[in-house]
């Protein structure tokens, strides 16, 4: 049976945890019936398996007052929606459109704009343009105003475009970093966090400033550090500061990295769920994130379902660095699900299609997982041919330095020469063992290193179980 409340239903899934927190230190409704709704929507909000139902007993118009309620509560937070207001003012001033009533509610914003909003940068701006646009109409009541904004603000102003400037050449460095490991980001460090905590600062820099720690903390691998970021972003966000739904996804898939790093799979499922309820430009990006977490936690079927649920998605995307991603993704869950045949095509046909890309972005994760399908398929020969003909083994020796580096290319290649019968099996264990370095590994290497060798076994299981020993006993030593 159909609900009556259907529409409204759809509606409150649609409201994120923050902005329920938000709505909740916004509430001031008297009407017992109305706010039981909207303490049910945001607790509702809070969950994502399990909701409360709605009473339907309760009048429908007072369904339809939370509705518009909480419409006009998030607008008016929206800094988004916010943007849009300035960028169509701006367009009235510039071509001597602005009507009386704009004029109007733009000089009252004028009265009670502050430099810690998040487009601060941008309203400066357009108050400088409506300034130019009263002076030569000679309305100097009006520019006394504007002056007295511009003035009191301007060092402010200076402030923000420095902030801005600094934070572009920091993210120059943390993007050179990301890709090519040889980049010293830690000077950047306490600039952004001062940023960050600045409360005079506009709300894009401090935003701004939070990415880029994020991407620093990861870059070093110190997710308590960027715990305590996002738990200062996070009460700015219940405050209903900085808040826009597309920011809130960006947080929330960042949140499911932080989670995942921190080996709370839990929480980075919930938020990875979160994430991927907008659709937007980013939205291959979170899909990916949600993906990688189903994974970890052997949730194959769900990975696959999703995977091949948002497939047109990934065939109209032009992010090569995410395409990437979702092909690597896909193939792994195509094999976890013994869909080889399917998973040896895609592979193919992919590599084919995105040749002139696949080496852009972390190419070896593609290749590791292809070579791992060409092993489950037992055709240790295409494993040979593939890893010559794009010189897998010279690239990947390129990366081999790096801390809990896994060489799985070359060890895909030294079992397929292995199982081709060119190479005897105490020639294959000396080669594995002779690639890794533990003194490299700490105890989060090692385990991946452990897991790999289990991911393994299938093929060779006496051989895999004599290595992991091996590589768990010599590991006490470091």
């Amino acid at each position: 049976m159909k609900s009556k409340l259907k529409i409204f239903t759809d509606f409150a899934e649609g409201v994120l945890p923050h902005e329920a927190s938000y709505l909740q230190k916004e509430n001031r409704i008297r009407d017992r019936e109305k706010s039981e709704i909207l303490e049910r929507v945001c607790r509702n909000a809070e969950r994502f398996f399990t909701s409360e139902e709605f009473d339907e007993e309760i009048d429908k118009r007072k369904y339809a007052y939370i509705k518009k309620w909480i419409g006009q509560k998030l607008e008016r937070a929206d800094v988004d929606a916010h943007l849009e207001y300035l960028s169509h003012i701006e367009k009235q001033i510039l071509t001597d459109t602005i009507s009386s009533s704009e004029e109007k509610e733009l000089l009252e914003y004028i009265h009670i704009y502050d430099q810690t909003s998040f487009y601060f940068q941008k309203f400066y701006e357009l108050v400088r343009e409506y300034q130019d646009y009263l002076l030569v109409r000679f309305r100097y009541q009006d520019c006394e105003i504007t002056e007295a904004f511009l003035k009191e603000n301007q060092k402010y102003y200076q402030k923000a475009l420095k902030v801005k400037d600094e934070i572009f050449h920091a993210t120059k460095d943390l993007t050179r970093q990301y890709t090519s490991q040889n980049t010293n980001t830690k000077p950047w460090e306490s600039r952004l966090l001062e940023y960050l905590y600045d409360d005079e600062l506009d709300g894009r820099n401090k935003y701004h400033a939070f990415i880029r720690l994020v991407f620093l903390y990861f870059n070093y691998k110190e997710y308590e550090k960027a715990r305590q970021v996002f738990d200062y972003i996070d009460e700015c966000f219940k405050n209903g500061l900085m808040y826009s739904r597309r920011v809130l996804f960006n947080y929330y898939a960042n949140r499911v990295i932080l989670h995942s790093n921190l080996k709370d799979l839990d929480q980075a499922e919930y938020y990875a769920h979160l994430s991927v309820k907008q659709e937007n430009s980013d939205q291959l990006f979170y899909l990916n994130n949600l993906v990688a977490i189903l994974l970890k936690k052997e949730k194959n079927k769900e990975a696959l379902d999703l995977l091949t649920g948002n497939y047109k998605l990934f065939k109209n995307s032009f992010n090569h660095h995410q395409k990437l991603g979702f092909a690597t993704h896909y193939v792994r869950t195509l094999v976890r699900n013994k869909r080889i045949a399917i998973a040896e095509t895609f592979a193919r046909n992919f590599l084919y299609e995105n040749r002139k890309h696949v080496f852009e972005h972390r190419w070896s994760r593609f290749f590791s997982n292809y070579l791992m399908l060409l092993t489950t398929a037992e055709k240790p020969a295409e494993v040979i041919g593939l890893t010559k003909k794009y010189n897998l083994l010279e690239r990947e020796t390129e990366a081999m330095c790096r801390d809990n580096f896994i060489p799985k290319i070359h060890w895909y290649y030294h079992l397929a020469n292995y199982l081709n019968g060119q190479s005897s099996e105490d020639r294959l264990f000396e080669q594995l063992t002779g690639s890794i370095d533990l003194a490299q590994l700490d105890a989060e290497g090692t385990e991946a290193l452990l897991e790999f060798i289990d991911r393994l076994a299938f093929s060779l299981p006496r051989f895999f179980s004599r290595l992991k020993s091996h590589f768990e006993q010599n590991a006490l030593i470091y």
